[in-house]
């Protein structure tokens, strides 16, 4: 008995089952967070993964546009590449869309988009041909799919039907500046101390409209955002040549027989054919009467004049690319003085059209900042100037329509929209697309065209 009792009391073996118990445990839970881990290391991957592939899809959207722009197809065709690999326009097929276009990006990344025929729509009141990009994006085995609309004006008609004013960026008035018509933006627009509006207010989508202190805007106009920005082509310099600079050479020259008329006071106007440079200094009046000039810096310094000697087409002056005219200071822009004058003896602003090209990269403007033309007749004009600045100060009376990519108005600048503007028509054949709707799609087209899911 007493060795049964010791037997019992006897702890010697027991570590090892006990230690064997607290090792499966340990692997155990081992096992379990290795799991956990393992699933978490796989979502993170397919989580990357998934982000990576949007990039792609929209790569692949980027791409396409590009391609669009470079290639100018028409709206019946779209970008692609012939038997030799190379770039050209493609046939859409008889669903609306042209063949994929894929491209691997490395790093197990890729994308396949399509481009849609063009169909003609009204947007804004302005004339646009729009399209659809649908680009598959995959990384790893994980596809994500996206849907881009991009429109491009053609032209038809360059200032929007009822606003006196279309800047891309923004616009500002302040200190008791008015404008009678619409002003429209694809960004901001902001009123301040005692600026007045008579017309529609239109912020871009997503954008504010702002009124501040002491503005006012007539009743029964609209202030709502537009739903689908305005669209704005660049300036065609292909249709400034041929032009008639040489009558502004005959005319001061006193030769030849198609010239301009600067009477007596041809010595008070400086102008290089070279560099084409046009200044109209104190004294001087240059009547211009030809159809379409080009030019790379327009001032009229105070006491000059610039006449349009009436007429019933519209007359066309172009003012280049500062980089086409040596990138040197003021060129690519306009300005006039302190009680310069124009005068459009037609009184129809559809008569004469200012076409600002500008530059992406160097600043460019149209100056009538110290234009007082208080007690005299209202400069009569389109001004498009979508790459550049303009500002209306101090007393400024300007009559007809100004597109442009920011406007400052302000000092008592009284800007009145007409209606006759909107027959300014450029005819260029060029087709400038931007992107204004992007949706994510279904993985895979729900239906016989790419656009479908989205």
């Amino acid at each position: 008995m007493d060795r049964l009792r010791s037997f019992l009391r006897d702890e010697r073996g027991i570590a090892l089952p006990v230690a064997l118990a607290v090792l499966f445990v340990t692997a155990g839970l081992a096992t379990v967070a290795a799991r956990e881990a393992i699933t978490a290391g796989h979502q993170s991957f397919r989580d990357e993964n998934a982000k990576r592939a949007i990039q792609a899809a929209v790569s692949g959207v980027q791409n396409a546009v590009y391609q669009t722009n470079l290639l100018q197809p028409a709206p019946t065709q779209c970008p692609g590449r012939n038997g030799s690999g190379q770039l050209a326009a493609q046939a859409v097929g008889s669903n609306g869309w042209c063949a994929a276009m894929q491209e691997d990006l490395g790093d197990s990344a890729s994308y396949s988009e399509q481009v849609s025929q063009a169909t003609t729509v009204t947007n804004n009141s302005i004339q646009v041909l729009q399209r659809q990009i649908a680009s598959t994006g995959t990384v790893n085995g994980v596809t994500r799919r996206v849907l881009y609309t991009i429109q491009a004006s053609t032209g038809a008609q360059l200032f929007p039907s009822g606003y006196a004013m279309l800047a891309d960026q923004s616009i500002n008035m302040k200190n008791n500046a008015k404008v009678t018509g619409g002003l429209a933006s694809n960004g901001n627009i902001t009123l301040k101390n005692n600026a007045n509006v008579c017309g529609n207010i239109t912020a871009g989508p997503g954008k504010t409209y702002t009124k501040g202190q002491n503005s006012t805007v007539c009743t029964g106009y609209s202030t709502a955002n537009a739903t689908q920005p305005f669209a704005i082509q660049p300036v065609d310099l292909s249709l400034a040549t041929p032009n008639d600079n040489q009558r502004i050479t005959n005319a001061i020259n006193n030769s030849g027989t198609n010239k301009d008329s600067c009477s007596n006071t041809c010595n008070k106007i400086s102008w290089n054919s070279t560099t084409r440079v046009l200044t109209v200094n104190s004294g001087g009046v240059l009547t211009l009467s030809g159809n379409t000039y080009f030019l790379c810096r327009l001032e009229i310094k105070g006491g000059g004049t610039i006449q349009i000697a009436s007429r019933t087409t519209p007359m066309y002056v172009y003012i280049d690319t500062p980089e086409n005219c040596g990138s040197t200071a003021g060129m690519g822009s306009v300005a006039w003085s302190s009680s310069g004058s124009f005068v459009n003896l037609s009184n129809n602003p559809a008569t004469f059209a200012l076409m600002v090209a500008g530059s992406s990269k160097i600043a460019t403007t149209v100056d009538l900042s110290s234009n007082d033309q208080t007690g005299a007749g209202a400069i009569i004009m389109g001004i498009y100037a979508p790459n550049s600045t303009i500002t209306y100060q101090n007393n400024l009376n300007f009559t007809g329509a100004i597109v442009a990519k920011s406007i400052d108005v302000k000092n008592n600048a009284v800007i009145t929209y007409d209606s006759r503007v909107t027959g300014i028509v450029t005819g260029s054949n060029i087709r400038f697309y931007q992107g204004y709707d992007y949706k994510e799609c279904t993985g895979a087209p729900t239906g016989t065209t790419p656009d479908t899911g989205c």
